[in-house]
């Protein structure tokens, strides 16, 4: 059970970087990022876990414009303030990613309507059956980005493997690597 720390207590050096920061003086910005910017990284980091962990830094660069954009939004408690504002960045950040997903399936399912009937039709048609499965799209869901991202480009955007590493930045082998994990991980939650 976590106990409720203590907070520091408002001073009045945090009241005149308030007042100088709802002024819009640049150098109290500057400041206030010196005092903070490490500690909303390491929550930031933190409120992100294993998943994106490339991105805190421009999550904690959201905030601080949320910040310069509008003071108003910075309260005594300027360290408060900012880590409410950088848990919004986070919030923002992962309500993006389950858009993203939602709306790749949407047009994956469009294209797939509007296709000629060839071999390229047959393959196309098997993919949409996969994704009409109950739970497929949990199921990808819950892969790794890496994953997701190796099994959108090879399976249902059909590119190759060679290409797929070339999008992906990273060896074939990676991206082997990684569609197979993907698929077993699929394999499991479809059959358990």
């Amino acid at each position: 059970m976590r106990t409720a720390q203590p907070r520091r207590p408002v001073t009045d050096a945090d009241l005149d970087l308030l007042f100088r920061l709802q002024g819009g003086d640049r150098d109290a910005f500057g400041e206030l990022y010196r005092r903070t910017a490490d500690v909303l990284t390491r929550y930031v980091a933190a409120r992100l876990r294993d998943r994106d962990s490339g991105c805190a830094d421009d999550l904690v660069h959201d905030a601080f414009c949320d910040a310069l954009a509008d003071p108003g939004l910075l309260e005594p408690d300027l360290l408060g303030s900012m880590l409410r504002l950088s848990a919004r960045a986070v919030t923002r950040h992962t309500w993006a990613q389950r858009r993203y997903l939602r709306t790749a399936y949407t047009v994956y399912e469009g294209r797939t309507l509007n296709t000629v009937d060839t071999v390229d039709n047959a393959l196309e048609t098997t993919r949409a059956t996969v994704l009409a499965r109950p739970g497929f799209s949990h199921a990808l869901a819950r892969l790794t980005t890496l994953q997701r991202r190796a099994i959108q480009l090879r399976y249902l955007d059909g590119y190759r493997r060679d290409h797929t590493a070339q999008m992906m930045g990273r060896s074939v082998a990676a991206v082997r690597d990684l569609e197979r994990r993907a698929l077993r991980r699929l394999h499991a939650a479809h059959t358990g």
